[in-house]
């Protein structure tokens, strides 16, 4: 038969180099300089273990900070399976030495070293910028949704003032069947001596201690809930938020992201428990500045961030920087429309005049609502044809004008412009692709960590590893290699 045929498992061969076993172009190569440099040029800043003589040998945190690049960089998460890796696979077995550490080592430095892998997440983001990937000029930024490592099954206070009801009156219904018995109140600590002296059925009495406990749980519960000010809450994870998501409401965590727009590179990556972004702008570009150094000159976003007092607080804060945020129609304007209603401001008279050319007068200044000021117009409307249609007040048609309405008119006029609808358009492109990518090498829950600053940790891995990937595509590993091991790291 004409088949090509593997070879012979029991013939011998020559001992061959531990560098025959990947290729020249492989990633983990650029894992394994890229680690390399950045620790041992700066080595204080990553050594926890293995300063002193005595016990047992540590791992090197060289070590396990390149397997979890490599684990997460091919979709690999767990620390068991990663230990699975180091005993099957040639490419961890090349990148580790042969190196097999068990998984409680590897869970535990993901878990005790979140200040060594942010120092190198933030490292790497700061050699992509002076190397010349990241631009700087267009960042945009995103919220992305990730699944927290916890059920759906979330305890809600209307739920648990409901359970705590039902469960003080089954209590009582036990507690009167005892009563003649006059019992000691610690019921847990004397089950068998209660039954014996008192003749009382065990089952009945482990019924109450299980109330009980219950009941405290749930006291517990109710107690939390009123301290943190929320109306529920997932106990596996109690950071986590209820957040709606494609896959409908999950308890979550809101990943902020900046993208920059020169090769899709990720340059900020922060975790919040906020299920919405509308105030989470400025923040974003004021860590992108601390972290990076990046003041970019154009903020794209989508309509969640369309918060027009943070819009113009950051155009002014940063000076030539430019925001680009769509906004969404505002549901009264459009029923106006509908209704082929139009309201003209007049500057010289202070007021405004309505389709019907009736005058709506300025009624009160400064008025706060929603976080912003605003100047309150009223009109009388009697006798008015059209007033079914424009209003149902008795007092009559009221519009609130922002007290900074002539810079939002020119925004909006701005943002209508062709080329900035076509920056909008070409947002998605690279906005949406990092995390695309991500959650399609890590699946829908990568999170395997609970609590927002763990998350923080994980999310730092990710991104790095993303990087790592990314800038694989970008230029020859020959060149990369040498941009990373001539690198002044230690500045």
């Amino acid at each position: 038969m004409h088949y090509v045929e593997p070879c012979d498992r029991n013939q011998l061969s020559l001992a061959n180099n531990m560098n025959d076993w990947v290729s020249a172009d492989n990633v983990v190569r650029l894992i394994d300089v890229l680690i390399d440099q950045m620790i041992q040029t700066q080595p204080g800043r990553f050594a926890t273990r293995g300063q002193q003589e005595l016990g047992r040998k540590a791992y090197r945190p060289e070590t396990l900070l390149k397997l979890y690049l490599y684990g997460y960089l091919n979709g690999i998460c767990s620390s068991r399976k990663l230990e699975r890796e180091c005993y099957r696979n040639v490419e961890a077995m090349w990148l580790l030495g042969l190196l097999r550490p068990d998984h409680k080592t590897i869970s535990d430095y993901r878990k005790d070293n979140p200040e060594a892998i942010r120092q190198v997440c933030l490292s790497f983001r700061t050699f992509l910028k002076d190397q010349g990937f990241i631009g700087g000029h267009t960042v945009a930024f995103d919220g992305s949704k990730l699944k927290a490592h916890a059920s759906r099954a979330t305890v809600k206070r209307t739920g648990i003032e409901k359970q705590l009801k039902k469960l003080e009156t089954e209590l009582d219904k036990y507690l009167n069947q005892l009563q003649a018995n006059d019992i000691v109140e610690d019921l847990e600590e004397e089950l068998a001596q209660l039954s014996t002296e008192y003749q009382v059925e065990p089952l009945l009495l482990q019924k109450i201690a299980d109330l009980q406990k219950q009941l405290e749980t749930l006291q517990a519960q109710k107690e939390f809930l009123k301290a943190q000010g929320l109306d529920c809450y997932a106990p596996a994870d109690p950071d986590a938020r209820l957040m709606k998501s494609r896959d409908g409401v999950i308890p979550g965590y809101n990943v902020q992201t900046g993208i920059d727009a020169k090769n899709k590179m990720i340059v900020l990556a922060e975790v919040t428990n906020k299920p919405i972004d509308i105030a989470e702008l400025p923040a974003n570009i004021e860590q992108t500045v601390v972290q990076t150094g990046i003041t970019p000159a154009v903020v794209e976003a989508d309509r969640g961030y369309a918060n027009l007092s943070d819009i113009k607080a950051i155009e002014e804060t940063y000076v030539g920087t430019q925001c680009i945020v769509p906004l969404e129609r505002n549901p009264q304007q459009e029923k106006d429309e509908t209704a082929g209603l139009a309201f003209t401001y007049n500057p010289e008279e202070d007021c405004y005049i309505c389709s019907e050319g009736r005058k709506l007068s300025l009624q009160i200044r400064n008025k706060k609502k929603r976080g912003g000021l605003y100047h309150v117009y009223r009109g009388s409307c009697e006798g008015c044809p059209r007033k079914s249609s424009c209003t149902t007040s008795k007092k009559g048609r009221t519009i609130h004008r922002n007290v900074n309405q002539p810079w939002i008119d020119q925004y909006k006029q701005r943002i209508t412009q062709p080329a900035i609808k076509k920056k909008i358009q070409e947002r998605k492109t690279f906005a949406e692709h990092p995390f695309g990518t991500l959650k399609y090498l890590l699946g829908k829950t990568p999170l395997r960590l609970r609590g927002l600053s763990k998350v923080q940790i994980e999310i730092d891995i990710m991104t790095t590893s993303y990087g790592i990937l990314r800038l694989s595509h970008l230029e020859s590993m020959e060149n990369l290699l040498c941009r990373v091991q001539n690198y002044s790291w230690g500045s």
